[in-house]
């Protein structure tokens, strides 16, 4: 009897185990989603058009292991100002900002893009314009402003400065940290006068080149304008394409 029970756990095992019994079911491996990606760099600053700047994605999945072949597709907000093709590249179109979206499966990043371009600034006025009364005076600045000029050196600016004669009239000018004033009585009298804004070996600063002063001579509005004439660098090559105006709108009033 003791042998006949023997026997039947000998079988009853070996058949435990031709049956796998003992084995532990192994768990599929999940496929790779991508969950999130990285841009380098995050944000491109262009100062000419045309210039291309290149944008690398890497692409991690849920588990954090990148994931060297996904697929990434490129789109940019504004075609206008920038666009990029479909292996990351940025080319500048014109000024103004952008961003760049990379995109793989539901996962997306973005990269902001500037376009700016070099630019000195003739300004008249601290503001846009000013009021004064008849007989009275009012000095405007003439100020150079140089803080979007990037790479840019300033070696020679000379402007015509143009008002109405018959709202306000010419009293004097003051020279700033640079500058001086090419005139005589009939172009005082026209409302015109040059004016030599800079005239040296260059210069990346900002100046106030020339105060004028004028008196109200009639209820009425005159623009005080400036015209660019010459602009320079310090090579002599022109940079007048690179410079912009802003004119002064002077009220006069009893």
């Amino acid at each position: 009897m003791k042998h006949t029970v023997a026997l039947g756990s000998v079988l009853f095992s070996l058949l435990l185990w031709s049956c796998g019994g003992d084995s532990t079911p192994t768990a599929p491996t999940p496929t790779p989603v991508a969950t999130s990606i990285t841009l380098s760099p995050t944000s491109l600053s262009f100062t000419s058009l045309g210039e291309t700047q290149q944008l690398s994605a890497t692409v991690k999945d849920q588990n954090g292991a990148t994931m060297g072949g996904a697929s990434v597709s490129w789109a940019t907000s504004a075609t206008s100002i920038a666009t990029v093709s479909s292996s990351g590249l940025v080319t500048s179109v014109a000024e103004g900002s952008a961003t760049i979206t990379a995109s793989s499966g539901s996962a997306t990043s973005t990269a902001a893009v500037t376009v700016t371009l070099p630019n000195i600034a003739v300004i008249v006025g601290d503001s846009t314009a000013s009021s004064v009364t008849v007989g009275n005076q009012i000095t405007l600045p003439i100020v150079v402003d140089m803080s979007q000029a990037g790479d840019l050196n300033l070696a020679s600016l000379q402007v015509s400065v143009t008002w109405s004669p018959s709202v306000v009239s010419y009293v004097s000018t003051t020279t700033g940290t640079f500058g001086s004033v090419t005139a005589n009585d009939s172009d005082v009298a026209t409302g015109t006068f040059l004016v030599n804004l800079f005239e040296g070996s260059g210069t990346t600063e900002s100046f106030r080149a020339v105060l004028i002063t004028f008196s109200g001579v009639s209820t009425g509005t005159t623009a005080v304008e400036v015209e660019v004439t010459t602009a320079g660098n310090e090579l002599g090559q022109s940079v007048i394409d690179k410079v912009t105006t802003r004119k002064h709108d002077v009220t006069v009033s009893n």
